[in-house]
């Protein structure tokens, strides 16, 4: 009996929980405003670190990282957010600009292009900040 009463208290608890008043959350892909500070050139095996000004669309939006697709000499790099709302208490932001460091350590000479998502067109296609910078050994 006693194991019985326990059993239905802890149904009764896991039913009770609701999850509606948890906070929503999803990753966002926000656009690059400006890369500060490129350098003229990498050395292989050299840290550098690129300061990556992005627009912070939103309050609900916070820096999580950096999405870096590889494709041959060429990254095509994004700032991802992760946005979370509660109770839809976003509010709009208008040129919050922050900034976040990508650290960027080559491991072979040649030319790298790094391209910055930079939004998109009013046809809804990418545009990029882009920059082809050499990498010396």
């Amino acid at each position: 009996m006693k194991k019985i009463v326990i059993l239905l208290g802890a149904l009764v608890a896991i039913l009770g929980c609701s999850t509606d008043d948890a906070p929503n959350f999803f990753f966002d892909f926000v656009a690059v405003d400006s890369v500060l500070e490129v350098p003229v050139f990498f050395t292989v095996n050299q840290s550098d670190t690129l300061q990556v000004a992005y627009i912070r669309p939103t309050s609900c939006h916070g820096f999580d990282g950096f999405n870096v697709v590889r494709n041959g000499n060429e990254r095509e790099i994004t700032v991802v957010n992760k946005v979370v709302e509660i109770e839809n208490n976003c509010i709009d932001l208008e040129n919050d600009i922050r900034i976040a460091p990508l650290v960027f350590n080559p491991i072979e000479p040649g030319e790298i292009t790094l391209r910055f998502f930079n939004g998109n067109d009013v046809d809804g296609n990418p545009n990029f900040l882009t920059f082809n910078v050499p990498i010396l050994e």
